[in-house]
């Protein structure tokens, strides 16, 4: 038996069919994942930052990176603050293609809680069309992330995205 089938709760003892996690909750974090995305896809980047803890990790790492052991991110931002730099980036200084997003988020899992830490994993695809209509696959992986209830609201407290397409076809300028 390999590891990955070693690791994977059955069904039966799964946190997603726990009832002490409880449906509201279950609910509330697909809710805030869809939220994150919709933000992205109608280009709301300067809403972006606050799904995030003021402390809040966002990185990018490949898939190849994270099954050889190679902490190396593709993207690094410690800090909310860095996450606000990245959209006044976006916004003032960088040139890139312009693009309408679309993310698919799919097969959100809540993997643990501890000390009211909610280790939630999920897949994605995010597709680029540009403004003459072509549509591709851009990013195609999953989200790992840790996501914590502060002031009433989730928060993330690290958004970890491991993409299977390591190679982009132009540079990665928009948040996945």
């Amino acid at each position: 038996m390999n590891d990955r089938a070693k690791a994977a709760p059955t069904p039966a003892g799964s946190l997603n069919s726990d009832p002490a996690l409880g449906a509201d909750m279950r609910t509330a974090i697909e809710r805030f994942l869809i939220e994150y995305a919709r933000c992205l896809d109608e280009d709301r980047l300067e809403a972006w930052p606050d799904f995030f803890l003021a402390d809040a990790c966002y990185q990018v790492l490949s898939r190849e990176n994270v099954e050889h052991g190679l902490p190396a991110p593709i993207i690094y931002h410690y800090s909310r603050g860095m996450i606000e730099d990245r959209v006044t980036s976006l916004r003032d200084a960088l040139t890139y293609e312009p693009v309408y997003t679309r993310h698919m988020v799919s097969n959100v899992y809540v993997v643990g809680v501890e000390a009211g830490v909610y280790r939630v994993t999920s897949n994605y695809a995010v597709y680029h069309t540009t403004v003459e209509g072509r549509t591709d696959l851009y990013s195609v992986g999953r989200y790992d992330d840790a996501i914590v209830v502060r002031d009433g609201q989730l928060k993330f407290k690290t958004r970890t995205v491991i993409a299977d397409t390591f190679a982009i076809k132009n540079n990665m300028a928009l948040p996945l």
